[in-house]
């Protein structure tokens, strides 16, 4: 749908709303100077390095680096895809989304499935209410008539035909299939879930988009599944959804801490004993989509597993996959319960007040780390230290948080009495420089000023100059201009949204956008000046290559820098 949606509604949707009155409606901003300011809501700080500008509608934190544009808010803050925020952004301003025949099917494909699956978690928990046999399940597992409302827990009759004969009417057999309800063999359907308590998935809406269902037959003379989930949908990954997010984000203490447990009995019963900051994986590992979606709502993780060897084996996959999605600020610790007992147990056995007992023996990610790598190694040797050193490297190559990646080295580097240092940490002192956010290049420059004044007069001549005419960064300011002069964007955060579909540009322009800009008395002069200097430069390395023998070509690249040169003064 993205693709299908036209440029123009896009750019026309970006004109009509005010990214400062968009972002308002989420984090409170406070006006200082040309800017609005507040804390970031990507990452945990304590005073503003949020900023948001009116007149580039676009917004940047000083702190993790957060960019983008009203659409790009709506997608990292909200969790939306790119059309969802579009159609929030539309509807906030009521505007009617342009639709392609396809993108319209598609939409209604959806549509239907979402409808199908609110229509068969009504069937699963009126089924539940007449199923003495269900009731008493949950009655034994001591889940309360409220709580099974709460979570809207249902039951699948022990019947094939059951949810095919009640929902037949208004959806066909393929609609039925496409949903994850129903499984089609030879040429032969039947329902997918049967004999089963019920639990709907929610998307971080609300929206039920999957079902998981407990065996509860209790017929062992058949292998069948304890849990099972509903297949891979249009709307539904088990990778990328934490059962109960929906509920546990709104809880004021999951601002602070969010509980990752691996079930839905598990994350019932701690909702049922008071503890409402808890989430559950689908049968999977913590995945980065997972802790991803939890970092958007809270400054700390804690993953809890069983102490057994699965468990372990669990949360230690849960500490490769954070590496490439901890920012600086995020917080990540494991809690391992006795071994065979879930939080299903313990809260059963002594309640919140017990459960917050096993919570504050939580490991820290340094000590998991540390206890992990010295059982495998042996610290009493040069060698072992040598092999736990280069394990630690290997680890903690894909953290993209440069503060917390310096902590963590040097506490896991203290703990065997090591003073090394990573090559990526040894620099000459005589070489390093302090670094800046500012353009490193006349190119870089350019576009810089192009992004923040679009309205000025460019130098046809030197743009299309033949001399650079292949250099990519070249190319680039080429196609900013040519879009300027197309769309005619009036501020930087819609001439960025216009690359969103070329993702190498749009990322080029987005690190570029967020550079250091001074106040530039003459923009129009300094970016031809810009370009001046960019084909300087380009005869300055191709003289480099000439033979000095021979002597014509040698004095005509000299004449042409100089020709340059002169022509710079103009500007």
């Amino acid at each position: 749908m993205a693709q299908s949606i036209p440029k123009e509604f896009i750019n026309h949707l970006l004109e009509k709303v005010n990214i400062v009155d968009v972002i308002n409606g989420y984090v409170k901003l406070e006006k200082k100077g040309n800017d609005y300011w507040a804390r970031c809501p990507f990452h945990n700080e304590k005073t503003s390095s949020f900023s948001v500008s009116e007149s580039k509608q676009f917004y940047y934190c000083f702190g993790c680096g957060a960019t983008g544009n009203a659409i790009t808010f709506i997608m990292e803050h909200t969790n939306k895809t790119y059309p969802e925020a579009i159609e929030e952004l539309a509807n906030s301003v009521g505007m009617d989304i342009p639709r392609t025949r396809e993108s319209n099917e598609k939409y209604e494909a959806k549509k239907t499935i979402q409808n199908a699956l609110e229509d068969a978690k009504k069937l699963f928990t009126d089924n539940l209410k007449r199923s003495e046999k269900a009731i008493n399940y949950l009655k034994n597992r001591n889940i309360s008539g409220n709580t099974a409302k709460q979570f809207e827990i249902g039951y699948s009759e022990d019947d094939f035909h059951n949810l095919g004969r009640a929902l037949g009417e208004n959806y066909s057999e393929s609609n039925l299939i496409d949903a994850g309800l129903l499984v089609k063999k030879d040429k032969n359907s039947y329902d997918k879930f049967r004999d089963r308590i019920m639990f709907p998935i929610f998307d971080i809406y609300g929206k039920v988009i999957a079902f998981g269902g407990r065996d509860i037959s209790g017929d062992k003379k058949i292998d069948v599944a304890k849990y099972m989930n509903s297949p891979e949908t249009s709307l539904f990954s088990k990778k990328k959804v934490l059962y109960n997010l929906h509920i546990a984000k709104a809880d004021k203490i999951s601002k602070d801490t969010l509980l990752i447990v691996e079930g839905y009995m598990d994350v019932i019963a701690l909702h049922q004993s008071g503890v409402n900051n808890v989430v559950a994986t689908l049968g999977t590992a913590v995945t980065p989509d997972n802790l991803e979606q939890c970092f958007k709502y809270t400054k700390e993780i804690i993953c809890c597993f069983d102490g057994d060897r699965a468990g372990k084996d669990a949360a230690w996959k849960g500490v490769r996959n954070i590496m490439s999605v901890i920012k600086d600020g995020n917080n990540i610790s494991f809690v391992f319960l006795p071994e065979g007992r879930d939080p299903d147990d313990i809260v059963n056995e002594g309640g919140k007040d017990l459960w917050l007992k096993y919570i504050e023996q939580k490991v820290s990610l340094e000590d998991f780390i540390y206890n992990k790598y010295s059982d495998e190694v042996n610290l009493e040797t040069a060698a072992g230290k040598t092999q736990y050193l280069q394990k630690i490297e290997e680890l903690l190559k894909p953290l993209k948080a440069p503060i917390f990646k310096k902590i963590l080295h040097e506490s896991l580097n203290d703990r065997i009495g090591s003073k090394y240092l990573p090559p990526s940490e040894l620099k000459d002192p005589k070489k390093e420089k302090i670094s800046s956010n500012k353009a490193k290049s006349p190119l870089q420059k350019a576009i810089l000023i192009l992004l923040h004044h679009p309205s000025i007069n460019i130098d046809e001549e030197l743009l299309s100059d033949k001399r650079i005419a292949s250099n990519e960064g070249v190319i680039l300011l080429k196609s900013i201009a040519k879009n300027i002069s197309e769309s005619q964007p009036t501020n930087l955060g819609r001439i960025i949204e216009n690359f969103r579909n070329d993702e190498k540009n749009y990322k080029t322009l987005e690190k570029i956008s967020v550079m250091e800009t001074i106040d530039l008395e003459w923009p129009e002069k300094e970016f031809n000046a810009c370009l001046c200097l960019v084909i300087k430069n380009f005869l300055k390395e191709e003289l480099k290559n000439v033979d000095p023998l021979n002597l014509e070509k040698f004095s005509n690249i000299q004449r042409e820098i100089y020709e340059i040169q002169e022509k710079a003064k103009n500007y």
